[in-house]
Formats: structure tokens, sequence, C-alpha cells
């Protein structure tokens, strides 16, 4: 046995928000099993493969099964007859035949059980049937037999087939490292995935789990694979090519390779190992032979992927475009009856560079709250997990592991070999050696798991404990999700583990927490972080003030405590942006000062402004001297229309490339805005600032951890005027007249509406309002007295 390495890294557990929230609120992604069929356009002929051999196409569901009789379906009406008379016609259809090969009534079977199981109704997959399109036929003879079938009203989906490559990338580079030590994917968080830690925990080298790996060749008498002499393979001709025999073999070193003193240790290295190919069936086929040929709880790994739609599903050398195979529907059907059988499905995310949140490209048919197979999607990244340039990306992606050429496993003969039976190579790649990483993840914890309860996870469980307890990606736009930690993990599925209905939102926030153990548990200790604890298995708490809290919860089994502890777990936001409220005489300008609180550190502020009202202010400038926000480096507006929106919205970014820090939390002065009031204002004219937001201008907040927008309050500019500049305008026009006599005297005797500077009534400045005020305006008025008193 080679030598196995326990060493214990005390390491956080980091609160990673795999989807970077709407501005509107705190969302989680939807990981029930969803079917939809995402319509597929029949007027743009450049998006479809016109070099395809074969037509998918599948019945819609409510029509019974039909049967197939010598190239005919024994149904009459309309379409039918529209459809018998195509495939009748031998220069658009060469034959017709089901698209899924395996015995009707075992697909029935697998349909009724995954209803059962899962809740929902999983589709007929006895309905799905493949058109041969004859060699001779043209692209545009191809497009219109397609767009005849997608016409037909008795037809679901039709598409041309996909052809499917495995998911690696040409090996670029060379290598010389030792042997096991090479494998850092072995290795404790945050290098790797902490194998060594799994190995000292029963079931947790694979047992009593078996791993499937679709796609076309292995080297079975590979000496480090089940020591050369077993037959893995289950069904599907070999396709007998070294780069599909090497990829095969290179995928299952890194799951299963033998713990000997030679060569390579896989990750779970007593998994029951078998295989499908596609060198004599479709993808989906191949996933339906797989369920069949495991059992709840056994891993399905799909290591293809093929030409998609944004550049015309065409072949291409560097891959670029090239995505999973869920993206058509007969392999997405495929899996979710899979999934809805309690099989984990590993799928590779693909290589084609491509963004899946792009629904100009993708429609939703990557939202998990759209549609969700339940397959666990894997993308790839370089060792400091940084996604890696080719990898496809968005919210879909569920994990992330290493593809940038320095994976360690068996195949290809660059690193060592005579013959196949005895290659090594230091240089896998691609999604390809990514979602061996996450199988092999799998199968220790469902070996752990299946020791610890004897029970079994499925999709959704194994993805809370991939993705839970695990090391974030590095700061990116592309989201490719954590990488998966055995040691928190393990723990969470053997010791001690918990969850809650939430992570973060508005105080006062109301928390459910859910304790577990795989042990016999003598009591529960928690504590919330805010001072609250707990001594029940389940509580319920409620978080009354702001702030990151870490939870702790430790259990007592045997006279032996068990500790998990989730650093930064709860954010509890009482966050605001205020402006303030100022005023001066017309002509001056004014500062309104823009404040803030933020719980969690902010790089980013967005901060929209509008100014409504009947003061017809003029904006001029903003500034952020002497306020906390002073040292960010870029400070622009993202949108301005002052003239006739009265509107603008200004953006303060800390750094866009880590050379200064986010803003810290706290409270104070982010923002100076300036406007100046007209000469012509008056009194009484007041302008709204406002920063609610408009359009898709939303106050908002974003740091590493959390985007979310702000409850906001207004503020106010107003006119403020000079008194005292001229004694007895009682009205304060600016005149001397008799108008300012009626004012004075409603004002002081019949109730009349208040004056707007009193001192101007002292119209004798002997610092008293009184009667003899009066006498002293008529006489100048009326009686060629002296003039009011001069203000001082």
């Amino acid at each position: 046995m080679k030598p196995q390495q326990f060493h214990r890294l005390s390491t956080s557990l980091l609160l990673l928000f795999a989807l970077f929230l709407t501005a509107a609120s705190l969302h989680a992604k939807d990981n029930s099993l969803k079917r939809r069929v995402v319509a597929l356009p029949t007027d743009q002929s450049d998006v479809f493969d016109a070099e395809s051999d074969k037509i998918v196409f599948k019945i819609r569901e409510g029509l019974g099964q039909p049967v197939l009789n010598q190239g005919r379906f024994d149904r009459t009406g309309t379409a039918w007859n529209s459809l018998n008379a195509l495939l009748a016609s031998s220069d658009r259809a060469a034959g017709v035949s089901p698209r899924f090969q395996m015995d009707k009534s075992a697909l029935d079977r697998m349909r009724q059980e995954g209803s059962r199981r899962a809740g929902i109704s999983l589709p007929d997959l006895t309905l799905y049937y493949e058109i041969d399109i004859p060699a001779s036929a043209s692209p545009q003879e191809r497009l219109a037999l397609l767009k005849q079938i997608r016409g037909l009203d008795i037809v679901e989906v039709a598409y041309f087939a996909p052809r499917p490559e495995v998911a690696s990338i040409e090996v670029t580079s060379s290598l010389t490292p030792a042997w096991e030590s090479g494998q850092y994917y072995l290795q404790a968080a945050p290098t790797g995935i902490d194998a060594y830690y799994g190995w000292g925990l029963p079931g947790g080298h694979g047992e009593n789990v078996k791993v499937i790996d679709i796609e076309g060749n292995w080297i079975q008498t590979h000496e480090d694979l089940h020591g050369g002499t077993d037959d893995f393979h289950i069904a599907g001709a070999l396709i007998d090519d070294p780069g599909w025999w090497n990829h095969g073999t290179a995928v299952l070193g890194e799951i299963a390779s033998d713990s000997n003193d030679f060569g390579m240790t896989g990750i779970a290295y007593n998994v029951d190992l078998g295989t499908v190919s596609i060198g004599s069936m479709t993808t989906a086929n191949a996933i339906t032979t797989a369920t069949a040929n495991c059992v709840e709880g056994d891993i399905i790994l799909i290591e293809l992927h093929a030409p998609g739609p944004h550049y015309d599903f065409q072949v291409r050398s560097d891959q670029r475009g090239y995505v999973a195979m869920e993206y058509w529907q007969e392999n997405f059907d495929a899996i979710l009856t899979a999934s809805a059988l309690g099989r984990i499905v590993v799928e590779a995310g693909g290589n084609g560079a491509e963004n899946y949140d792009d629904t100009s490209i993708y429609d939703s048919l990557f939202y998990p709250d759209y549609r969700f197979s339940g397959a666990i999607m894997v993308a790839a990244s370089d060792e400091n997990h940084v996604p890696a340039s080719f990898t496809n990306y968005g919210i879909r992606l569920d994990v992330h592991a290493f593809g940038t050429w320095n994976v360690f496993t068996l195949g290809y003969g660059d690193l060592y070999g005579t013959t196949p039976d005895d290659y090594y190579t230091a240089e896998f790649a691609g999604t390809s050696s990514a979602s061996p990483i996450i199988v092999g993840a799998c199968a220790v914890l469902q070996g752990i798991n299946k020791a610890a309860h004897t029970t079994t996870l499925d999709h959704n469980g194994m993805r809370a404990l991939l993705t839970s307890y695990s090391t974030p990606q590095a700061l990116s736009s592309k989201n490719i999700g954590p990488l998966p930690d055995l040691r928190g993990s393990s723990d969470a599925v053997f010791g001690v583990s918990f969850t809650s209905s939430v992570t973060s939102g508005w105080a006062p926030l109301g928390v459910d927490f859910f304790g577990s153990s795989g042990l016999a548990v003598d009591s529960w200790s928690w504590n919330f972080g805010d001072g609250g604890t707990a001594a029940v298995q389940n509580p319920a708490h409620t978080y009354n003030t702001a702030g990151i809290f870490d939870v702790t919860l430790e259990v007592m089994s045997g006279g032996e405590p068990h500790t998990m502890t989730k650093l930064d777990y709860m954010i509890v936001l009482a966050d605001t942006m205020k402006a303030g409220t100022d005023g001066a005489a017309p002509g001056e300008q004014v500062e309104i000062v823009i404040t803030a609180n933020n719980t969690v550190p902010v790089h980013y502020f967005k901060i929209p402004v509008e100014f409504p009202g009947d003061l017809a202010v003029t904006f001029d400038s903003f500034s952020t001297v002497g306020c906390r926000t002073e040292y960010f480096e870029q400070q622009d507006y993202l949108h301005y229309d002052v003239w006739f929106g009265k509107r603008f919205t200004l953006r303060l970014i800390a750094s866009n490339v880590g050379t200064s820090p986010d803003l810290a939390p706290g409270t104070g002065d982010i923002l100076k805005l300036y406007w100046t009031i007209p000469a012509a204002a008056v009194e009484g004219q007041t302008a709204t600032v406002r920063l609610g937001g408009y359009e898709a201008y939303l106050p908002e907040y974003q740091s590493d951890i959390l985007d979310y927008t702000v409850p906001t309050e207004s503020g106010e500019i107003s006119v403020v005027l000079t008194c005292c500049q001229l004694r007895g305008d009682i009205d304060h026009n600016g005149v001397l007249d008799p108008l300012d006599v009626t004012y004075f005297v409603n004002w002081m005797w019949k109730g009349g509406p208040d004056v707007p500077c009193p001192e101007e009534c002292d119209n004798n400045g002997d610092g008293e309002i009184d009667p003899l005020d009066l006498t002293y305006l008529v006489n100048y008025i009326w009686k060629a007295g002296p003039a009011p008193e001069v203000c001082p």
C-alpha cells in the first residue's frame, strides 16, 4: 500500500454565493427536477447542423405509443399521414427506427418507477425516433425535411442528431513529476479535495458504489486498473482509436487507479467500474443503458460534449462553442430519468468557452429555475481555482475541478510508458479531467453515507455536500462553482452538519436551523453568533441586529464532542442609503451629502439620483473628498440625463484590479452632490433628491459575497431666503408698498399667514414688533415719514 497521509488542515468554511444575486433580490437556485422543451427556430437555416446524417424527433405525449411497422406508423389522420408520406419518400428518408434501443417494456418500467420516486411525470422515451437521411441529400434538402417534421402538430421536438466528442483538450506541454505526489487533487483544501481525509472513514474508498463511464474506449488491461484483469465493459462497440482509449483510461485512472506501490492512486479506488461506449449507440441510449445497469446511489459519468448553436453546430479543432450533452432534448430526458431513479449523473460542462447564461443563444435551457435534469455539471479551472480559458460557465455549473494540462493519471504515455498497458500522463486536461475528480468525490461521499446510514444520497443531497463544504472559485465574472472539500462534507455525512432555511436577509431575520449527524447524539448545542444559543436539534432563531455571524453546532456522542463551525455563515442586513437636506438662496450652490451604512465590505456602489420638483435646480458636479469612498479608484457616471429626465446614476468602484481594498463595514458619508438654485427661485419651491432608482438603475451594493439593493431615504433641496434685507418689506417681494401694510395687519391682528421674515416687520428698529411699527410704515408710505431703519 502507498503511504496515506492524513494531514489535518484547519480551514475556514467560506460562504460563497455561487450565483451572483440579482439586483432586486436574494435568490437561490431551484434544483428540483423539471422538464421543459424549448421550441427551436424553424426559419433560420444557419443555426442547424445540416451535415448531420440523422434527424431525431419525439411524438407528443398523450397520443399513446404508436407501432412502427416497416417504416410506417399505425396511425391515421392529417399529421400522421403527412409523417408517413415523408418517411416513405426514399429520397428524403433512408429509414426510421426508435431512437432508444432498449426494450420498450424496460423503458416503461424506468419511466413508471422514476415518476413515482421523483413525484413528477417523466417523458416517455419510447416516443423518440430517428430518421436516417440519404447520403445524397443536400444541406438544403436536409433542412427542408427537418422543417417539415417540426411543422407537424404531433411532433414535440425535432433536431439534427448531435455529434459527441470527448471533452478533452489537446496536450501541449510536458512535465516530469513524481507519481502520487503529482496528484495534487488528492491533497487537502484549498489545494485539492482532500481524498486522504475521506480514506480515513468507513466507506471512504468508494466501497459498494458503482461508477459507469460513458464515452468511446478504454485500456481495460492497464496495469493500474483493477490489476489489469477486470472486464468492466457493459455495452457498446468500442471505438478503435488512440484518442478515445487514452482518454477513457485517463478518466478511469483519476477515479479508480489501484492503491499499490506504483503508478497513480484513484480518488475512490475501491469502486466497481463499468463502461458504456457510444461506438454503436447514441449518447441518450448509452445513458439509459448505464441507468439500467446500476442501482440507486450509483454514479454515471458523461465524458462528452458536442458542437453547439453558437457556431452553427460546426466541428472545430479549438472546440469553441461545444456544449454539454443535455442541450439536446433526448439526452436531457435520459438524464432526467436517471436522476429521478436515484442515480447520480455527473456531466462534463464542455470546453466551448460558452456563457450558458446568454439567453440570446441558449434561451433558458441552462437556468435551473426553468429546466433541470439533476446532473451535477462540472467546469474546469487551473490549480488556483481560476476558470480555465476554455471552460463553459454560468449559473448551471455546479462545481469545478482541475483541467489545465497538469492532471496526473493513466494513459497517453507522455509521463511514462512502453505500451498502452503502462501508459501514464501528467498532462490530462479539459472538463474531461475535471469531471472524474468530482465523480471520485461523489463515490467517496456515497460510500461513507452507505457505511454510516445504510441509505443513499440523491442528486440534491450530493450536490449540497459538494457545494456547501468547498473551496470557492477565484473571483471572476465566470461562475464555475466551488471545488468540493471531502473533509467538511465527510464530517457532515458521518459526524455533524447543519443547514438553515436562509443564510442572508434583512433584520429582523427569522431562521430555521437543521442539525444532523450520523452518530448516536446525546446532546445538541448551538451558538448562533449573536449571543443566541439553543439545545435542540432543529431550533428557530431570530437575528434582530445587522452583522455577519459565525454559527457553531456541537454534538456530544459517547462523551466525545463533534463540532462544526461555519464562518461568516449568516449575513443579516440593515443597510440604507440616505440623501441629506439643505437649502440656499437663489443663485447660490447647495451641497447634498449621501450617507450609507454597509454590513459587508463593499467594492462597488451604484447610486441612482433623481431630482424632480418645481425648483429647477442645475446639477453641477459630485465629489468624494472627505468621504469614506475618497480612495475609490473609479468614480464616474453609468447614466446621465440631467436636462430632460432630471436624473443620473453614479458608480463608485474601489478597484478594478485589486489595488485598493473594499470599503469596510460601517456608516458615514460616501458622496457629495452639488446643485445651483436658479436666481429666479422663490420661497416654497423644492426639489426632491430621490435615490430609489429608475428603469434598470437601482441603488445597489456589490461585494465578494453578496450583491443587493438597499432601502433609501430621500432628501430635499429648498430655497433659503436671506432675511432682513429691507425692513418694511413684509411680503418679501423687494418693494415697499401698501400691500406690505395689508400683510402686516392681517398677520398681526386677523390671523393671516405668517410673514416670511418677522425681523423685517421691526420698521423702527427698536427690537420689538408692535403697533408702532405699523404706524412707522404707514407714515413712510402715505405721509412722507422717515424710511424704515436699515437692516444690520
